[in-house]
């Protein structure tokens, strides 16, 4: 518990609201052991197939990011030129939720474009 409330906490630049805090961290608890650390161990590159996506694409990172380093977007820009690069200011892993109104304008602009 303690564990996963560190890393929850991590996720966000400013602190959760408890409710919304102990909220996230039940459902986070769900979710089996084995599973949890299956996705810590996993490796992952998909840059072959990122090169191949020619739709339009928002990659949208909050500045604060302390869980994936702002390189991982900066390297899915060059794999996919065409995409639409996003940091957010002042938020962490989860800008969706720590700036709705910021990642919800750059998603409306980039559904115009279709």
């Amino acid at each position: 518990v303690r564990g996963l409330g560190s890393l929850l906490r991590l996720c966000f630049a400013r602190e959760l609201p408890a409710e919304d805090y102990y909220l996230m961290l039940g459902y986070n608890l769900v979710v089996p052991p084995r599973v949890r650390r299956a996705m810590l161990s996993r490796d992952l590159n998909n840059d072959d197939i990122l090169s191949e996506i020619r739709v339009p694409v928002l990659i949208s990172h909050g500045a604060q990011d302390a869980v994936v380093r702002s390189l991982a977007a900066e390297r899915h820009k060059a794999a996919m030129p065409h995409s639409r690069l996003q940091f957010i200011a002042g938020v962490g892993h989860a800008p969706f939720r720590e700036d709705a109104g910021a990642f919800n304008r750059a998603l409306r602009s980039l559904a115009e474009q279709l």
